[in-house]
């Protein structure tokens, strides 16, 4: 038996194993469902000021999948390079983004996508308002991340970004320089027919890159139809029966609660993230009650038993609009994910 085996058997992998699950599952019923906007941990560094809502290494939220966070820019945030599949809703402002020197405009409303590419995506958020900084809230999957080989590559700081005893940045330049734009191989299409399992894979790869290039860099909020289903009122910006995104690594909408209304009530595996956009909500997630105003987040916890909840808003006077979002695990894990997927009540007519 080799030393590595006797190391293994003196440690019980297995054991440790199963209670890391255990805490995984110990912090989705005790860590914290309702992060406040007032509680958001700021940092300015060299890519932007940002408020994070969850973060691998915040480790007191019940939710542990995802990265989400604010970001404010002034002038221009930072210039950095990774494998993408973000996206990342306009609170308020507008401007453009540049991304391997393809520039996309974007306003108030509307979601800003980054395609996954070989090498990663060199980018940059430009604020064209002069009045005001524009502010938007980014999704990310740590899973999508870890598996995607990320790497994170600052390329310029931010505008107001200064170390100590430093000289002021100077500005930007409009468009990434070409040493920083990643090179994307050109999609091989109709170089063969498929004839085998293997053949269908490069096929696979080929769509995949075409979407890259061809899908929506920005899905325009002021465009999308609304939907009413047993949740409620809702605009789908990402999904996985929308084939015009460049990414669909996010399921992500914007609902909107009437005053005094409530949204249908679930059982969902968890993983989503809920931000209110504009006026009050009491949520009910598990029988336990949550009291959110603007900016407030709902993350529901990753739970194999399922996680219910429920949306409600407080204000007779006043819409609430809340936007959702999700890793897109349906179409690998299904939708119920292990877990269930089920509509328990549905909303008012």
């Amino acid at each position: 038996m080799s030393a590595n085996a006797v190391n293994a058997a003196q440690r019980d992998l297995y054991a440790e194993l199963q209670r890391y699950f255990e805490t995984m599952l110990q912090r989705a019923e005790t860590g914290r469902v309702h992060l406040r906007a007032a509680d958001i941990l700021w940092e300015r560094n060299r890519h932007a000021l940002l408020g994070y809502y969850l973060h691998p290494f915040i480790t007191d939220t019940a939710l542990h999948s995802m990265q989400l966070f604010l970001n404010v820019i002034k002038q221009h945030g930072g210039m950095h390079r990774h494998q993408g599949g973000v996206v990342i809703f306009v609170l308020e402002g507008k401007g453009y983004t540049i991304a391997d020197e393809q520039q996309v405009d974007w306003e108030a409303g509307d979601l800003i996508l980054l395609p996954m590419r070989p090498g990663g995506v060199a980018h940059q958020h430009i604020n064209t308002d002069p009045d005001k900084p524009s502010r938007w809230l980014a999704f990310i999957s740590n899973a999508f991340r870890e598996h995607s080989g990320y790497e994170i590559v600052q390329l310029k700081d931010a505008s107001d970004y200064q170390p100590a005893g430093a000289a002021a940045p100077a500005k930007p330049s409009s468009t990434p320089s070409d040493t920083a734009k990643a090179a994307t191989p050109a999609p091989r299409q109709g170089e063969r027919k498929a004839q085998n399992l293997l053949d269908e894979l490069f096929a696979m790869r080929d769509e995949f890159r075409l979407r890259n290039i061809n899908g929506l860099k920005v899905v325009k909020g002021k465009n999308l139809p609304w939907e009413t289903n047993a949740q409620g009122k809702m605009q789908w910006y990402v999904h996985p029966r929308k084939p015009d995104t460049c990414t669909k690594t996010f399921v992500l909408y914007v609902q909107e609660i009437p005053p005094g209304g409530r949204s249908g009530k679930q059982r969902v595996p968890g993983g989503i993230a809920h931000v209110v956009l504009s006026g009050r909500m009491t949520a009910q997630v598990d029988g336990k009650r949550y009291d959110c105003g603007e900016l407030d987040c709902i993350a529901l916890p990753i739970k194999h038993r399922g996680v219910e909840y429920q949306f409600f808003n407080p204000d007779p006077d006043r819409p609430c609009r809340f936007i959702a979002g999700a890793p897109n695990f349906y179409e690998i894990l299904g939708v119920d994910m292990g877990s269930e997927f089920e509509q328990l009540e549905e909303a008012p007519a």
